[in-house]
């Protein structure tokens, strides 16, 4: 069995619902090994990003700050092919949009704890895989115009754009700043657009 048919058997015992390991693998250039790098940034991060949910639910009046949120968890979901949660993300997105706080606070907690279940699954598919992505082809540093692509996509809140030059930028293994490359995807995740603006904006 080589690494590839290991990490998705790993995936396929998981028994994740709705999660789509084949596509996820095909979505960052067949190299599983990156996938569960991604993975392992979701699971790292998206805690706090629920616990923001479970705040501004309580709230009609922050009802603008939840669509927000929810927006961000969907794109994080979808971009690791998590396309039953990512729906369901989408469904009360849709409703905070449409100013609707009956269906937000009535499918909030359940979807809350849908995602703690795939986290909790995710988790323990990681430590069965040992950890995290193998490296690539190396380059003296990251491309300076996928980080241009990145900072505007930041600035536009474009998800799939900012995750899209990650993936192409998380081929390679880089001479100098590839901790930039973690740091961005980590703040991609975590929706720190602020902090990628202002960085990004120091550099380029």
């Amino acid at each position: 069995m080589d690494e590839k048919e290991r990490l998705l058997a790993i995936l396929a015992e998981a028994n994740i619902d709705g999660l789509d390991p084949a596509a996820g693998v095909q979505r960052f250039g067949g190299n599983p090994t990156l996938y569960f790098k991604i993975i392992k940034t979701f699971v790292a991060n998206m805690g706090a990003h629920l616990d923001k949910l479970r705040g501004f639910a309580s709230s009609e009046s922050t009802l603008e700050d939840y669509g927000i949120e929810v927006h961000g968890i969907k794109g994080s979901c979808y971009g690791i092919d998590a396309n039953k949660e990512g729906d369901q993300a989408k469904k009360l997105e849709l409703a905070a949009k449409a100013g609707d706080y009956a269906v937000v606070t009535a499918g909030n907690e359940p979807f809350i704890q849908e995602m703690e279940e795939l986290l909790d699954k995710l988790s323990r598919a990681l430590a069965k895989a040992d950890g995290g992505a193998g490296g690539g082809e190396k380059k003296a540093a990251p491309d300076p115009a996928l980080l241009r692509a990145i900072l505007s996509a930041s600035q536009n809140f474009d998800v799939d754009a900012m995750q899209t030059a990650i993936r192409e930028l998380e081929k390679y293994e880089y001479e100098k700043d590839g901790d930039l490359v973690t740091w961005l995807a980590e703040q991609v995740t975590a929706f720190a657009y602020d902090e990628i603006q202002e960085k990004l904006g120091g550099i380029l």
